[in-house]
């Protein structure tokens, strides 16, 4: 009867063991893999991603005669050019290292599918499905450089007067058993503001959380810009990322809570209108957006009231407001 006890015992305490080890919060922040120093990973060896802390993160890599014709999904980086313009210096980061004066770091690229020239989501599947806290993103050296100076293919941001309400944004959705939980927008820059001295491009890690997601089983990573031609996307279509699933900084208020205390909605779901509460001494630009990212109407100065939604289709949209704090981004659903 006691070995039965016994037995029992460590049966128990070996699932309790297994269930923590599967429910434990992971963080993958890219320093265990290795590289020469101020080089990159891009998939070339045609593995077709690589792991890191407990998480797989794709690559597609294509070549053309030997020679590299295109790569997307995520590679890894530890270059430190903050000052080269132009394609070849697609894998370093703005900020010159990774976060926290960490070496190594993720770089993901997105490519446009050639028929529609609509982006194609970079995918992280997640088993079991989690809630996954966020990750530190901030621009790559390419797409920075571009968006501060224009070349042939892209434009300046906010054009030769500097008034052009131009934008570039990550979009990241979440989904469980392919519906999709909910939508974070991060803004990699933002030149949409009445005075232009509020403008801004990300050059510093910043945190993204994602933890309004909820419980999820895959991440879809997509990037916008205000600069579009004929065949999509004029800004180079990359970001960087580091510490995925870590912890939002200790020395400030993470985007969820600071979202939570500077913009406040109601009510949600609304019916004619929508009232919004701004719990800040500044202004900003409020801009109403539908599921595909489709401008409904912008409001700048914005300082607080109510919006009328009346003559909207029932459905989902998405309200943004920009301070010199930062993008916060709400959902509502019109009924």
């Amino acid at each position: 009867m006691k070995r039965i006890k016994l037995f029992t015992v460590v049966a128990i305490l070996l699932c309790f063991f297994q269930w923590l080890n599967l429910n434990a919060q992971t963080v993958a922040t890219f320093d265990n893999l290795t590289l020469p120093v101020d080089t990159f990973w891009n998939g070339s060896d045609m593995s077709g991603g690589f792991s890191d802390g407990g998480y797989f993160f794709p690559n597609s890599y294509t070549s053309y005669g030997g020679t590299a014709y295109a790569w997307s999904g995520f590679a890894y980086s530890d270059k430190t050019d903050t000052v080269t313009t132009g394609l070849p210096n697609q894998f370093s980061a703005i900020v010159g290292k990774g976060y926290n004066n960490s070496t190594t770091y993720a770089v993901s690229s997105i490519l446009a599918d050639w028929i529609s020239y609509q982006p194609i989501p970079n995918i992280i599947k997640l088993n079991p499905a989690k809630v996954i806290n966020g990750f530190y993103v901030t621009n790559s050296t390419y797409t920075y450089l571009t968006i501060l100076n224009g070349n042939s293919f892209s434009k300046k941001f906010g054009g030769t007067t500097g008034n052009d309400p131009d934008w570039f944004m990550l979009k990241i959705q979440g989904y469980h058993s392919g519906i999709i939980t909910d939508t974070v927008k991060f803004y990699l820059a933002d030149y949409r503001f009445a005075n232009n001295s509020l403008d801004y491009i990300v050059k510093d890690w910043k945190w993204c959380d994602l933890s309004s997601l909820g419980t999820i089983d895959s991440l879809a990573f997509t990037l916008y810009s205000s600069d579009t031609g004929a065949y999509g996307m004029n800004t180079p279509s990359y970001f960087c990322m580091d510490n995925f699933n870590g912890n939002a900084p200790t020395n400030g208020i993470s985007q969820l809570k600071e979202e939570q205390i500077i913009m406040n909605v109601f009510p949600n779901p609304c019916l004619d209108n929508i009232n919004i509460i701004i719990n800040d001494r500044t202004s900003g630009k409020i801009s109403l957006n539908d599921i595909t990212g489709k401008e409904i109407k912008s409001i700048e100065n914005f300082k607080g009231g109510s919006i009328n939604l009346r003559n909207l289709q029932t459905g989902i949209y998405f309200i943004t407001y920009s301070t010199p704090k930062g993008t916060f981004v709400k959902k509502i659903s019109k009924k």
